[in-house]
C-alpha cells in the first residue's frame, strides 16, 4: 500500500502545479487597426510599406485598375502569389524602392545566383568558429612557478611553523 500512496501524492502534486501558458505574438496596434479598418471596405488591401528611412509601416491602400496601388505617390504592382498570412490577416509587403512585392517568388534565381541561405552551412560554421572564444592556455613555466612556490610554502611550514613533536 506504501507505494500506492506515493503515486496519488505524485499524481496530487502534478495537478496542483500551474499550467504555464506561450505567450502569442501579437501584432503591433498600428497593424491591427489598419486590418480591422480593411474588412469593411473591400476595394482596400492592407500593405506592410518598408520605407527608405527604415521604418515599417501598415497602411490600408486602394486598388487602381485592378492590379496597381499606390502608396504616397508610388506605384506598386500586386500579386495574388505574393501574400503574406498571420493567422487570419494576410496583407502584401511592399519595399518603397522596388515596384514588386516582397515574395517567395524568385527562389529559382536566387538559387541560381547563390545568393541562397541554403548553401551557407560552411559560412555559418566559420562564423560560429570565430565567435567561440578560444581555450586560454596554461604555460608551463606558470605552472612550474605555482609548484615550486607550493612546496616552498610546505617546507616553510614544516621547519618554521607547527611542524615540531608536543
Amino acid at each position: 500500500m506504501g507505494k500506492l500512496e506515493d503515486l496519488e501524492k505524485k499524481f496530487k502534486e502534478l495537478e496542483l502545479e500551474p499550467k504555464r501558458k506561450k505567450k502569442k505574438y501579437k501584432l503591433p496596434l498600428q497593424a491591427n487597426r489598419t486590418l480591422k479598418s480593411v474588412k469593411k471596405k473591400p476595394q482596400y488591401i492592407v500593405t506592410q510599406y518598408l520605407g527608405q528611412d527604415g521604418k515599417m509601416r501598415f497602411k490600408a491602400c486602394p486598388i487602381v485598375s485592378g492590379n496597381i496601388i499606390v502608396v504616397n505617390n508610388k506605384a506598386h504592382k500586386i500579386n495574388p502569389e505574393a501574400i503574406w498570412r498571420f493567422g487570419k490577416q494576410s496583407w502584401y509587403i511592399h519595399r518603397e524602392i522596388d515596384r514588386r512585392p516582397v515574395s517567395n517568388l524568385d527562389y529559382s534565381k536566387v538559387k541560381e545566383s547563390k545568393n541562397d541561405t541554403d548553401s551557407d552551412v560552411v559560412l555559418i560554421k566559420a562564423v560560429l568558429g570565430a565567435i567561440m572564444k578560444p581555450k586560454k592556455e596554461v604555460k608551463k613555466g606558470a605552472i612550474i612557478w605555482i609548484v615550486v612556490i607550493a612546496v616552498l610554502a610546505i617546507l616553510g611550514f614544516i621547519i618554521f611553523g607547527g611542524g615540531g613533536a608536543a
